[in-house]
């Protein structure tokens, strides 16, 4: 009863286990696929990101920087020549200008960026009036007043600060680009130590499962195996049991196992045995009855126990004179046995279907029927002695 016990609670506790370490497996599962999911959407976006304004941020500083100086140098150029074609130059590279800096403002979207634009539009404001004023007076016929006016400390004092505040502004987008790549790659170490564990844990978790779900199939297998013997074997003696021995019965009633004997076997005594000695003693007889039995039909044929002292045989591709062979080592058997308190005796018939017009079922009983003749002569020579 407590091993029964015990053994449902061993079962019951690892399918427990089992369910709970698949749950995990799934959970765990679900969570590295979104793990990986967002990591490559994140990947994605990132680059999308450095492409779309780390990149562009970086170039527009480089080009500002450009265009401020092609400006000043298209205004040096008018006042040192005299010609103003250098100012049509100067008209376009102007609105450039204008445009990398509102580019800058939108993608940083930093205030330090913002403020450093601010004050790049208010340099850009006095040096382009400055050079508005150089490029009349070339007009006129003033280029060496415009030369003084480029060569003055207004116009340098802008154009330093100008220059300055673009390298800071330089710097600034550096360190923002430079910035968001370090995120990133934080984050992508992050993902990847998550991956990492998520798999560990994983392989754990399918790992215990897959143990839990071995043994949980190999116990139903046990239990497959240990019902599947019950069915078809007796418990008492280990040899085939009835139900057994009729479904062998029919299917080796073929012609290609012709001749086919039927021997019928009963324990002489056994009632006498029980009465006497009790039924431990009636079910070693019984036993010891099976093993000289089996031994003498060895692997000829297909030995069971019929019923409660009776014992079938079937012997396939086995004529009568093969069959008694048999018969004889069974009764040599009974003699040489040291089964106590007496020797074994066993009443025997049997019969042979030689040709598929026979019923078997008519064999079987003819075999039976000779059994119990056998038996009641051995019972009236017996009741004669006494």
């Amino acid at each position: 009863m407590d091993d029964g016990f015990n053994n449902i609670t061993s079962t019951m506790v690892r399918k427990s286990l089992s369910s709970k370490w698949f749950i995990v497996s799934v959970i765990i599962t679900i969570l590295l696929i979104l793990l990986l999911v967002w990591g490559l959407l994140y990947s994605y976006r990132t680059l999308d990101d450095f492409e779309s304004k780390g990149l562009v941020l970086q170039e527009a500083s480089g080009e500002l920087l450009r265009y401020t100086k092609e400006q000043e140098m298209s205004a040096q150029m008018a006042a040192a020549t005299g010609d103003l074609g250098w100012q049509k130059n100067y008209n376009q590279t102007s609105p450039e200008v204008n445009k990398t800096l509102k580019q800058i403002s939108e993608l940083a979207e930093l205030n330090t960026v913002n403020k450093k634009v601010n004050e790049l539009n208010i340099y850009l404001d006095d040096i382009n009036a400055i050079e508005k004023n150089v490029f009349d007076l070339i007009s006129h016929g003033n280029a060496e007043e415009a030369s003084k006016l480029l060569s003055g400390w207004d116009y340098t004092q802008n154009q330093l600060k100008l220059t300055e505040s673009t390298e800071e502004l330089t710097t600034i987008i550096n360190d923002y680009t430079n910035d968001q790549m370090t995120s990133a790659k934080s984050v992508t170490r992050i993902l990847l130590v998550s991956v990492f564990v998520c798999l560990i844990v994983l392989i754990v978790s399918w790992f215990i499962s897959i143990k839990m779900w071995k043994m949980g199939y190999k116990k139903i297998k046990e239990k497959e195996d240990e019902i599947t013997y019950l069915s078809f074997y007796d418990s008492l003696t280990g040899l085939y049991n009835r139900r057994y021995f009729k479904k062998k019965f029919y299917q080796l009633d073929a012609y290609n196992m012709l001749p086919v004997s039927i021997i019928i076997c009963d324990a002489n005594r056994l009632k006498e045995l029980n009465d006497t000695f009790g039924h431990n003693t009636g079910d070693e007889l019984l036993i010891e009855v099976a093993r000289i039995i089996e031994n003498a039909v060895n692997d000829k044929g297909i030995v069971s126990r019929w019923g409660g002292d009776e014992f079938g045989i079937i012997l396939p591709n086995t004529d009568a004179e093969a069959a008694d062979d048999v018969i004889t080592l069974i009764n040599e058997g009974c003699k040489a046995s040291s089964f106590e308190p007496d020797t074994p005796s066993i009443s025997v018939g049997f019969a042979v279907k030689t040709n598929m017009n026979q019923d078997i079922d008519h064999t079987f009983t003819l075999a039976e029927n000779w059994m119990y003749k056998r038996k009641k002569a051995l019972e009236r020579a017996q009741g004669s002695n006494h």
